[in-house]
């Protein structure tokens, strides 16, 4: 296992494989919106909000521990801001309009490691993964939300 490797410009193969792994629940929520796979006992509007709650906030976390170490207030502010919009979209907007909204959200927040990116708070490694996978997930969502309509 490669875990002391630096996340520089190629992050170890543990991060890759945990990232990718991390857009399976976003692949099989438009799967089970649309009846071909099930979770026993869990229907896809809770698969789907529950799994997109705990993402955007990992993902503001992680955002928030970049921006410590410059404390860098947009970013501060920012991943604040993600975490609280996502949380009030599960609460009040479970609705296909709300999934596209949870869809800009996450290509927002590639716009805040973007900034991270430039100011050195992430590596280009680390921002290339993630260049790759947010558009997975937004058009996970995309998808989601056009089954449900």
């Amino acid at each position: 296992m490669q875990t002391g490797a630096p996340v520089n410009n190629h992050p170890p193969v543990i991060i890759r494989t945990l990232t990718f792994a991390g857009v399976i629940p976003f692949v099989m929520a438009p799967m089970m919106k649309a009846g071909w796979i099930a979770v026993p006992g869990t229907p896809p509007d809770i698969w789907l909000w529950s799994y997109a709650v705990v993402i955007s906030t990992f993902m503001a976390g992680a955002q928030w521990g970049s921006a410590l170490s410059r404390a860098d207030a947009v970013s501060l502010v920012g991943s604040n801001v993600f975490a609280l919009a996502v949380f009030a979209l599960a609460l009040w907007v479970q609705r296909p309009a709300g999934v596209l909204v949870l869809a800009v959200l996450f290509a927002t927040q590639l716009l805040l490691d973007y900034r991270q990116q430039r100011l050195g708070l992430v590596s280009e490694g680390y921002w290339r993964l993630r260049c790759t996978i947010t558009p997975l997930v937004c058009l996970m969502l995309v998808i989601y939300a056009w089954i449900a309509t």
